[in-house]
Formats: C-alpha cells, structure tokens, sequence
C-alpha cells in the first residue's frame, strides 16, 4: 500500500516539475516573440521616416523653385556618382543636404 502511495506522489510530482518547466520554455518564447514584434514595429517606423524624407529629399519638383530663385546651390560631388560619360554630364550634380552644408561652412 506505501509503494502505491509512494509511487503516485512521485508521479505527482515529476508531472509538475514537467509542467513548470514547460510553461518556462513558453514564457522565454512568448517574451522573444514579444521581443522580435517589438522590434519589428520599430524598423517598420524607421522604415516609414526614412522612406517619407527620401521622398521628400529626391522630389524634384521641390527644387525647381528654389533652383530657379537661386537659394539652392547645386555643386559638384568630389567623386562621380557615374562612370565619366560625356553624353550625361548634368546628371553628376547634387544637392547639398543639411548634413552636407554644415561640413562645407
């Protein structure tokens, strides 16, 4: 009767030890998910801001005014974007960016 006893207590036993350990691998799982989500949302956010100022930087019709009102300098890159090619030399300008004027003051 005492091995019996003794015998359902131990399987008690290791059947909650297996459900602990269980739902901790499913904790740690739900929290890397969590994590890997988290981090997902924020390069989609980066994504969107660097997506909307590259729109905005490379829309040329935003240049057009200031160009021709002459407040936009255009200048030309220390190393060309292109091969050297005579048949496209307009195409070897730039615009300054905000990061680029600070650095030519």
């Amino acid at each position: 009767m005492a091995f019996r006893f003794a015998a359902a207590v131990v399987l008690v036993v290791v059947v909650a030890l297996t459900s602990a350990v269980m739902e901790k691998s499913n904790l740690a799982q739900r929290r890397r998910v969590s994590q890997q989500q988290y981090r997902l949302d924020e390069l989609r956010e980066q994504y969107s801001q660097l997506r909307s100022e590259a729109q905005r930087l490379g829309a040329p019709a935003r240049w057009l005014d200031p160009l021709e009102q002459g407040r936009l300098s255009l200048q030309r890159p220390r190393q060309p974007m292109r091969a050297a090619s005579r048949a496209t030399p307009l195409l070897n300008w730039m615009v300054p960016t905000s990061r680029d004027e600070g650095a030519l003051r």
